[in-house]
Order: C-alpha cells, then sequence, then structure tokens
C-alpha cells in the first residue's frame, strides 16, 4: 500500500470547504467496510478511512506546521492495511452510559481474543501494543490480521468467511457480505 505524502493532506481552511462532500464519500466507503454485531463493530481500514481520519485531525486541531502534520501521518499510517495484513478498527458499542459502565470491566482483554475465520481456517488478531491493561480503558482498539503465503490461498478460495470476538459472554461473530470480501481479497497481495 502507497504510504500517505503531506501533499494528500489538506490545510484547514481548504478541507473545509471540501468537508461536506469528502464525508458523504467516507462514510459511504466505511458503510461498506463496517460489520455490526450486538456489542462490536469492525471498520476494516483502507487508505482513504485513514487519510480521511489525518485530515479530520487536521481540520479539527487547526494544524498548519509542516512536522505536526508529519507526526499525525505517522502516528495513522500505523492503521494503514498492508498487502500483507487487514488493519481493523474495533469499536465497542453500548446503548447507553449505564450498561457500558456495568459491562465495560468484562471485556478486559478482548482485543486478544478477535479472529477472522473462514474454511476451518483462522487467524488471530494482533492488537496495538500499549493500548490493553488489565482493565478496558479504551472502547476502541486496533487490529492486525497477518496473514502468510498458505492464508492467503486458503482466503482468496473462501466464500464463508467471519469476524468474530471470543470472550465469555461476548461471543459475537459477523459474516463479510461478499461485496467487501471480494474487495479485501483484491486489496492481498502475495
Amino acid at each position: 500500500m502507497e504510504p500517505i505524502k503531506p501533499e494528500e493532506v489538506f490545510s484547514p481552511e481548504i478541507y473545509k470547504s471540501k468537508r461536506d462532500g469528502l464525508t458523504r464519500e467516507i462514510v459511504s466507503e466505511k458503510k461498506k467496510r463496517r460489520l455490526v454485531t450486538k456489542t462490536f463493530s469492525f471498520l476494516f481500514e483502507s487508505r482513504n478511512t485513514v487519510l480521511n481520519q489525518i485530515n479530520e485531525m487536521v481540520f479539527i486541531e487547526n494544524v498548519h506546521d509542516s512536522k505536526e502534520v508529519a507526526r499525525l501521518i505517522r502516528v495513522y499510517s500505523e492503521q494503514l492495511p498492508t498487502d500483507t495484513e487487514f488493519s481493523v478498527s474495533m469499536f465497542i458499542e453500548f446503548e447507553d452510559e449505564r450498561q457500558m459502565i456495568r459491562e465495560i470491566p468484562k471485556l478486559a482483554g478482548v482485543e486478544n481474543s478477535v479472529f477472522l475465520t473462514f474454511d476451518g481456517h483462522e487467524i488471530k488478531g494482533t492488537p496495538e501494543e500499549g493500548r490493553s491493561t488489565e482493565v478496558l480503558e479504551s472502547t476502541l482498539q486496533y487490529l492486525k490480521f497477518k496473514f502468510t503465503k498458505p492464508d492467503y490461498d486458503k482466503f482468496r478460495e473462501s466464500k464463508n468467511v467471519y469476524i468474530e470476538a471470543r470472550k465469555g459472554g461476548y461471543n459475537e461473530a459477523a459474516k463479510l457480505p461478499a461485496d467487501l470480501l471480494e474487495d479485501l481479497k483484491s486489496e492481498l497481495k502475495f
């Protein structure tokens, strides 16, 4: 995957003028790339979703300094998928704050129990280091699903692919729709 370049990041003023149109486009793309279960949503990141996040941060923080733009590119580029891995943002979602306060302690470590499964095969997600503690502190977790060549060969032929969280009381799975599955297959390169 091509790295994000500083010239692709808009100044806050230019982004403001383009924001409505870009937001409509990215919402449409995210809708196609997001899977939802009862408690979780999983966004399969793309170059566009990551670039959008950088542009949003530059806009919201009113960044004009090129060094800060470069820093944001470095930080958010960690979420870029590569030719041999998917990058997934996992959101933990509850209907109300009371339920979240009650349930969130039960989810500590959930980021270590997320799998991509296909045709009797599975790849365990690797969570971003430094976000996990004994007590779940973030309702957003970043995962990487790294493929080997044999994984890729099986995945390429798969028709039924799921993303699953396997945490006591929160065993939830979502099937990848055919259009997303085809997009993801084309994004892997071996």
